[in-house]
């Protein structure tokens, strides 16, 4: 599976259950923990953590394509969990430690870039899918061939898919337009506001368009009797649950026009 070249429009079904844990133990949400902290990246000037979009919960971003990556699964309508620095196993290792009644080996254990908890039509139950993160000009040597070669063996033995994307995948306005609508949601509960989002989002797209992001706002929220500030955030949990789509070429800005994908 190739998680940018899934099919859009795509919207995420209202009220997916998310279990408390996976099948193997790893909580989700606001209780999941990564297993390596930003902090203690030697490379200072490349790591991040950050607030999330879909939960409560700071990821840890050791480099700059990670922080790109996790922005733009938080507004993904597939995803509906990240999970960053996730604690990667050798199961059969697991087990012997189990019997023998000891600790399994920290050499057994790997911390993968991202796994992501995504919905897939006309297929039930919930689906993992782990990202590999790596520069957009990084050549693969023998050892990192192995450790990505160990990645996917393991993955593919959980029945789990597996992919490397490169940071250039995640381009710089895309990014940018994420972190923007990510600041207007900052500290919002986005699951609670699905049907608000899509009353608002229907709205948007049925009404007229014209002058900037501001004044459509504007309009909006005097119609609907909201803060303006309610708008963006509106704007914003749509987006993330696949109801708009902002063009991905184009500048999202207040003071500028706005274009929508899979607009009429």
């Amino acid at each position: 599976m190739k998680i940018l070249e899934l099919p859009l429009p795509f919207v995420t079904p209202r009220d997916v259950a998310l279990p408390r844990r996976d099948e193997f133990g790893v909580p989700y949400g606001e209780d999941y923990l990564p297993i390596l902290d930003g902090a203690d990246n030697s490379r200072m000037a490349t790591r991040a953590s950050f607030a999330g979009v879909k939960f409560w919960r700071v990821h840890e971003a050791l480099a700059l394509n990670e922080k790109r990556a996790l922005l733009a699964f938080g507004f993904n309508p597939y995803v509906i969990s990240v999970r960053d620095q996730y604690p990667l196993y050798d199961q059969e290792a697991y087990n012997r430690a189990r019997v023998r009644g000891t600790r399994m080996p920290f050499s057994h254990l790997s911390a993968v870039d991202i796994v992501l908890t995504v919905v897939l039509p006309d297929t039930p139950g919930l689906h993992q899918h782990v990202v590999s993160i790596k520069d957009a000009q990084a050549e693969f040597d023998q050892t990192i061939a192995r450790q990505l070669e160990r990645e996917n063996s393991r993955c593919s033995r959980r029945q789990w898919t597996w992919e490397v994307l490169r940071g250039d995948q995640f381009g710089k306005r895309a990014w940018i337009n994420n972190w923007l609508m990510r600041s207007w949601i900052c500290g919002v509960d986005i699951n609670r506001h699905y049907d608000e989002a899509q009353a608002f989002a229907s709205r948007l797209l049925n009404c007229s368009r014209r002058g900037d992001l501001d004044r459509i706002m504007d309009r909006h929220a005097r119609h609907l009797g909201i803060p303006s500030d309610r708008a963006y955030e509106l704007f914003a949990i749509g987006t993330c649950f696949g109801f708009l789509y902002p063009d991905r070429n184009e500048e999202l800005r207040v003071d500028k026009p706005l274009h929508l994908e899979f607009a009429p």
